[in-house]
């Protein structure tokens, strides 16, 4: 069920979001947060991607500024408020900041320190907050084993050695219509 609400004044909700593309938990946050941001029209999301030297550098600037001491992605900021991992109960929280820093103002800490990225405090519209705590599922993974990356691994080579066939397939087809582009002109000139 959703309860809408009315408000003549919203503010801009920051979400800075540490992450890797081969991070399962980060995947399902990123699609979490997409989702959020249908609901959440002030809903804004910064993405870093930690394989980024840069931006893991910049992870670790938020996690000091914080006083965050554990190491691990996803890494979010949501206004003033901070989250490592991703499970059903941190989705519900989430929602419940991005909920309460639309109505009330925060430092913006990250944002303002490291950033020089502020938020607005003047949008007029509504923002649905959700009561059913289901409306997004989070998948449930399990440890990557070994079996698995030798599978992993020897379906990448195989496509790979796919893809060059491919090519080199097609190398050999431009190459046969050019040579028989030639022997056409060269047939006409001797006519």
């Amino acid at each position: 069920m959703v309860i809408p609400t009315k408000t003549l004044a919203l503010n801009e909700v920051n979400v800075y979001f540490f992450h890797s593309e081969s991070c399962n938990f980060c995947n399902q946050e990123k699609a979490y947060l997409e989702a959020l941001k249908e609901r959440y029209f002030n809903l804004r999301v910064y993405s870093y991607d930690v394989s980024s030297e840069i931006n893991n550098d910049l992870m670790k600037q938020a996690k000091e500024l914080y006083g965050v001491k554990e190491a691990g992605i996803p890494f979010t900021i949501i206004g003033d408020s901070t989250f490592l991992g991703f499970s059903e109960s941190k989705k519900c929280d989430m929602e419940e900041k991005i909920y309460e820093y639309s109505y009330n103002s925060y430092q913006n800490l990250f944002g303002t320190k490291l950033l020089m990225i502020g938020y607005r405090t003047d949008l007029v519209g509504d923002v649905e907050k959700s009561t059913d705590k289901k409306d997004y599922v989070i998948e449930e993974s399990r440890p990557i084993t070994t079996a698995d990356a030798t599978n992993s691994n020897q379906t990448t080579a195989k496509s790979s050695k796919f893809q060059i066939t491919l090519n080199l397939g097609m190398v050999i087809l431009i190459l046969g219509i050019i040579v028989l582009v030639l022997i056409a002109k060269e047939r006409k000139r001797n006519i």
